[in-house]
């Protein structure tokens, strides 16, 4: 074969029609050794013809095209999956990240938790039963009244009573407490 040379942007194309029609399948085929989406393998493949258009390349044989042309396309590749894996590194660094700060999330939760269980078992027990009926089983003020046999307005007073101790006992979480439960 001849010497085949590509001129670029500003210049005449001479050849690149051929060129294209003759090596596009067989680099799309090259590259799909590489990667698996066609879309990518067919963008990546016409930058390879950009490039080749863009550096205006004189070529000695039909061997050293070929060579620039596969190099190029393995090289686009490999590059592509450097940098997917550089992004999936990173999104699951992210997600670790995030399960990170759910894990710290949780713990600062459950110790909030065992400290709030702890202050209302040190309540005085009626001020405890209706504060457990009320708050920890969901019963209204009626339902509560009912199942300890005492007046709404007892109730309401333990509810209070109750609120008013745990502020106290409770005043260096206080603020945590507020974010995660308007009760207080």
């Amino acid at each position: 074969m001849e010497k085949r040379e590509i001129t670029g942007v500003q210049g005449q194309v001479n050849n690149i029609e051929v060129i294209f029609k003759e090596y596009y399948g067989s680099l799309c085929y090259f590259a799909s050794q590489f990667l698996k989406n066609e879309e990518v393998i067919e963008d990546l493949v016409q930058d390879v013809f950009i490039a080749l258009l863009e550096k205006k390349m004189l070529f000695q044989s039909e061997v050293h095209l070929k060579n620039f042309l596969y190099l190029s396309i393995r090289n686009s590749c490999l590059n592509y999956i450097r940098s997917t894996r550089s992004k999936d590194r990173y999104i699951a660094s992210l997600a670790h990240e995030e399960q990170t700060e759910d894990l710290e999330e949780s713990i600062i939760l459950t110790e909030i938790h065992r400290e709030l269980a702890a202050a209302v078992e040190k309540l005085p027990e009626e001020c405890r039963k209706v504060f457990q009926l009320c708050y920890f089983q969901g019963l209204d003020n009626e339902s509560a009244a009912q199942e300890l046999g005492l007046s709404v307005n007892t109730v309401k007073a333990q509810k209070a009573r109750g609120k008013k101790i745990l502020r106290e006992n409770l005043k260096d979480i206080f603020p945590l407490l507020m974010l995660l439960n308007p009760l207080f």
